[in-house]
């Protein structure tokens, strides 16, 4: 008897599928989570189903979502192009809906503040095309300066380095060797996309999350053995755990995905309304979804929290 089970970790509780592949029967149950280490509400669910054969595990995590909405973003360095340090400082014009003008509104704060962001010479142009040649001696500087501050999570955004990524390349392999500890997340393998306060900030998020889904999926992942394990990404996909921690980004809305893909299938069965809207509330977030000729809608402009997220995802407020 072969057991597919799912798992979905929420701010207060952790629910548990199992389905038996071969009658089809299903049998749930919920256990506590628990923040401090989530992966153990992960594996009591799975005590208490007291499977001997599972075939693989499906995981919808609100580790990263949890993270982002409660502002735990932990130290993050961010190292740019020369002459564009305040970036982030001016963000966008737009003022959220909801202000009358903008006299009332007031930014909130920078996902990384500017004392800890560095610069690098350098330029590349629209095409790709190298301007000036990558400096090795400010971006040495800057390495050495996160490694004296103990920053260990780097987001690294050049100009244009979606259309040639070599500066970006070479500013990783400086980091590997003057601040080996870092874990480094380059914009060109995030989000290979002009626009650059989104393209920064969508980098410096998965850089946020990073270390964190590293250590739960490695925990889960050892416990679990030879078990195959898959976790839902933003955009109702499933990835394996050795690609989640490569892109940890793409878990940003993880459980709330799955909350949004669940209720639409029962909507579309059970009730046979295919345009609904979706509400979930659970322990930290209330997300809210629009599903449309029974799917939910997607969307590359999504936020969580105060962050831009310029990933495929589905449209979901939360």
């Amino acid at each position: 008897m072969a057991i597919r089970i799912g798992i979905d970790t929420g701010g207060t509780f952790t629910d548990v599928v199992a389905v038996d592949e071969d009658s089809g029967a299903i049998v749930t149950t919920k256990t506590p989570s628990t923040p401090d280490d989530p992966a153990a509400g992960f594996m009591a669910g799975i005590a208490r189903l007291d499977a001997a054969d599972i075939a693989a595990v499906c995981h919808g995590t609100t580790v990263a979502t949890n993270r982002l909405l409660e502002g735990r973003v932990g130290d993050l360095g961010f190292i740019t192009t020369e002459g564009f340090e305040f970036l982030l400082e001016i963000a966008r014009q737009s003022v959220p809906d909801g202000y009358g003008n903008s006299y009332f509104w007031v930014k909130p704060p920078r996902i990384v503040p500017a004392h800890r962001v560095k610069t690098v010479g350098g330029r590349l142009d629209h095409t790709g095309a190298e301007v000036r040649p990558f400096d090795e001696a400010s971006a040495v500087r800057a390495a050495r300066w996160f490694r004296d501050q103990g920053v260990t999570a780097i987001g690294v955004c050049f100009l244009h380095s979606y259309a040639d990524p070599a500066h970006e390349r070479a500013m990783r392999e400086v980091l590997r060797r003057e601040h080996p500890d870092a874990v480094v997340s380059l914009s060109h393998e995030v989000l290979r996309e002009y626009r650059e306060y989104e393209r920064s900030v969508t980098t410096l998020v998965d850089a946020a999350v990073k270390p964190a889904i590293g250590r739960y999926v490695a925990r889960i992942s050892e416990r679990l053995g030879d078990v195959p394990l898959y976790v839902m990404t933003s955009n109702g996909g499933v990835l394996s755990a050795s690609e989640v921690v490569d892109r940890p980004i793409t878990t940003v809305l993880s459980g709330p995905a799955a909350g949004a893909l669940g209720a639409a299938f029962v909507a579309r069965a059970a009730a046979e309304h295919a345009n609904v809207i979706t509400l979930d509330g659970g322990g930290t977030s209330t997300d809210v979804a629009v599903v449309l000729d029974g799917e939910p809608t997607l969307t590359t402009e999504g936020t969580v929290g105060d962050y831009p997220s310029k990933i495929p995802m589905i449209d979901i407020v939360t």
